[in-house]
Formats: structure tokens, sequence, C-alpha cells
């Protein structure tokens, strides 16, 4: 399961950012704007207790006048939101616009004191109270609470208007800065992008190395990458020089004890032979191990023709029908005489042991990797292997001596060279009646 990208990151990052912050911006202001529509609220109806009070009148004998003749005309127009209501001991009076509603049980207050309530689960209006004491020709002081009630719907009505713009605002912020934030996320990974490509053209083996140019901050990790290529090369070519400098160097000494054994004991010439035998098979062996990790792609059918025309020739008295089924431009990415090896040690096989026909099919691994795999299929009309030998043919380091004849060295070396790939190789029966050879090797 493939992780998600930095770029992915950082822009679901970005979006939940954007989303809590503006969130919280329109919660601040939409909660600071109910807070001021509220206290502009509050304001109005202390006016009106005012505007109350200046029109309120009470006789020597404590009756409640009052001149209804209000400079607002939502006092007296019925349902308008807008509500008084005046209350004594005995008497009370409210507002035209109170008419047929009904009110919720208020408190007296004392005189000098005002309270403010906003609406609650008794009551649907916000509430503002005012004591007056009024204070009749014999001295007596009559009191009188004045109450100004507004529905809540004339706050909200305003609230709820601000909000909605507020939001509508605040989401055409939020997609212009994600635009910016993707715009700015674009612009930053551009770079990044072009060393992916260049680094899947040197894993594809179509650059040798890190070209281009780059910023400072990447320029460390291209020199270094580049550095890490050419030592690899440089390596690989080191050990293989010296693997060449000690089989020439073994030559020597062993043609002279050759020559000096050419009159003495045959068995110790057959000592010298195998040595010079298995120092050649150990040093192919070792020179296999010096591979590069990016080695550039070798096409498998000019090589697979090449050994196929080869071995036709040397097995023509047997009139062999090599046939191959190769997906187009199927690439082998390793080295190309590690290839060679491969396909000539299997083929020889099949040629050796084959009747009339053999048959060769191949494939790509993971074909939508960089570096695709590689799965070939070697068969033959031969007499075939047994089940028996199978494991032993395979077993890491085997003598050819010891398994069946011609077969066992061959597959030795091919198998070393399949592991060393990180691949597996099996043997089975072949539709052909002879034996099968099956090779995978995965994306390096």
């Amino acid at each position: 399961m493939h992780s998600f990208s930095l770029r992915k990151r950082l822009v679901l990052v970005a979006i939940l950012v954007l989303i809590i912050a503006l969130g919280l911006v329109g919660f601040a202001l939409s909660a600071a704007n109910y807070q001021g529509a509220v206290s502009s609220m509050q304001a109005r109806m202390e006016s009106y207790v005012y505007l109350v009070l200046a029109a309120m009148e009470v006789t020597d004998a404590g009756t409640l006048e009052m001149d209804e003749d209000f400079s607002d005309p939502r006092l007296t127009q019925a349902g308008s939101g807008f509500y008084i209501k005046i209350q004594g001991q005995e008497q009370s009076w409210h507002s035209a616009s109170a008419v047929g509603r009904s009110w919720p049980r208020l408190p007296q207050v004392l005189a000098g004191t005002m309270s403010f309530a906003e609406p609650a689960a008794t009551s649907d209006a916000f509430t503002l109270q005012y004591g007056v004491g009024w204070q009749l020709s014999e001295g007596s002081i009559e009191p009188f609470t004045v109450s100004v009630l507004v529905d809540k719907e004339q706050v909200l009505q305003q609230t709820s208007a601000f909000r909605l713009g507020l939001w509508q605002s605040l989401g055409t912020a939020g997609v212009i800065l994600l635009v910016a934030q993707m715009v700015i996320l674009y612009l930053g990974f551009r770079p990044l992008r072009q060393v992916t490509l260049d680094v899947a053209r040197v894993e594809s083996g179509q650059a040798s190395r890190l070209e281009g140019r780059y910023p400072v901050e990447l320029e460390p990790l291209v020199r270094n990458v580049n550095r890490l290529l050419e030592t690899e090369k440089s390596n690989q070519t080191r050990i293989r020089n010296a693997l060449d400098s000690l089989a020439h160097s073994l030559k020597t000494p062993l043609a002279v004890i050759q020559a000096g054994l050419s009159r003495q004991d045959s068995t110790l010439q057959n000592a010298v032979d195998e040595m010079s035998r298995l120092i050649a098979t150990r040093l192919e062996r070792a020179g296999s191990s010096t591979r590069r990790s990016l080695a550039e792609p070798v096409e498998v059918e000019p090589q697979l023709q090449r050994i196929v025309d080869s071995l036709q020739k040397v097995y023509s008295h047997k009139m062999i029908q090599a046939g191959f089924t190769l997906e187009e431009k199927l690439a082998f990415y390793g080295e190309k005489r590690d290839l060679l090896e491969l396909l000539g040690n299997l083929v020889d096989n099949a040629f050796k042991y084959g009747k009339h026909r053999v048959r060769v099919t191949g494939g790509a691994l993971e074909p939508e990797s960089s570096r695709p795999g590689l799965q070939l299929q070697i068969e033959d009309d031969g007499p075939g292997i047994g089940e028996s030998q199978w494991e032993g043919l395979l077993k890491r380091g085997a003598r050819g001596d010891e398994q069946v004849e011609g077969h066992g060295l061959g597959l030795a070396i091919v198998t070393e060279l399949v592991t060393a790939y990180g691949g597996e190789i099996s043997i089975g029966h072949s539709e052909l009646g002879g034996a099968l050879v099956q090779v995978r090797i995965p994306p390096s």
C-alpha cells in the first residue's frame, strides 16, 4: 500500500488549517456581530424608556395618564415586535402594539434600577425594565415599572443576514487562499518533480547521472547522488580489473605446474585440471557480483537471437526448431554479460537435450515499474529431468559432476546468478514432453 505523497499531505494540512482558521474567524465575527446587535438593541430600548417617561403623567389621585402620540410608529402598530408596558401597584398600561399579545410574568423593579435580559426559555423577547418612583402632591411615592419588550426576531434577522454574508465572504476567501496554496505548492515542488523525473531516467538507463539546473537547496542531494553513481561505476571497474589480473596471475603458475606434471602421475594432472576449472568458474561467479544497481536496460530479443543462431550452427545435425515468444521491447535491467550467461546456459541445455523443438517465452514482471522485472520460460522436447533431481540441481553451490551430466554446472551457475538478482528459478515438466525451466527476476 502506497502512503500519501508529501504534496497530498501538505494540501490536506492546508485545507484543514484553512477550515479551522476561517471557521474560528467566522464564529468570532458572528458572535461579535450578535453582541453588537444586542448592545444596539439595548440602547434603543433605553431610549424607549425615556420616551415613555416623557409621555407619562400621574395625577394627584395617583391615576396614570399617557400621551400616546409617540414619534415611533412601531409602538402604535399591532404586532410590530416592539412593546411597552407600565405596571403600578393597582394599574397598568401597555402600548397599542401589544394589543392581543400575551405578556410573560414580569417582576417589579426598584426605583432607579434598570435590568436587561436576553430571550430565555420563559420568554422569546429581549426585556428591559426600569423602576420609577413617582412622587405625588401629598408627598407619597407611587412605584411604577416600565418594561420594554422586543421580539428576538428583530435581532436575529439582522444577525442572520450578516452571518450569511460573512460565510459567503469567508468561503470565497477560503477558495482564493486554497488556490494560492496550490499554486505555491506546485511551484515549490516543481524542482522535486524534476529530480524525480531525472532519477527515473537514470533508473531506466536513459541517463548515467543527474543533469540539469536545480535550486540551491537540492544541489547537495544531486551532487551526492551523482557521486554515488560514479563511485559504484568505478568500484565495478576496479573489481573487474582485479579479478582479471588475478586470473592472468594464476594462469602462468598453473601452466608451469601442468608442464612439470605432464610426465608424472595422472592423478596430480587431473587435480590441476580440476583446480583450473574451479578457478575459472569461481572467478566468473565472483565477477557476476560486481553488477551495477542501475545498469542500463538490455533488450532481450537480440541477445536471444544471437544465442539461438549460434546454437543452431553447433547443433545443426539435430535440425532443432527453435521458437520464442517475447513481449515487445522486453528488457533486462542488469549486466549484459549476465543475461548472455543466463540465456546461454539455459538455451544450450535445451538444445543439447531437446530432440526436435525448443521454445522460449518471456515477459515483464510489474511492467508499470520504472525498472520492470523479467520472467523467462525455456522448454524442450527431450527426456526431461526427474523430480527427484530438481532440488539437487538448483541447490546453491552444487557441483556439476554431482548432478545430471551437462545440466548440473550450467543450472548451478544460473541459480547463483538469478539469486544474486533476488529472483527465483524452478524446474518442471514441459508441455513439449521434456524439461521446463522458469526464471523470475523481480523489478530492481
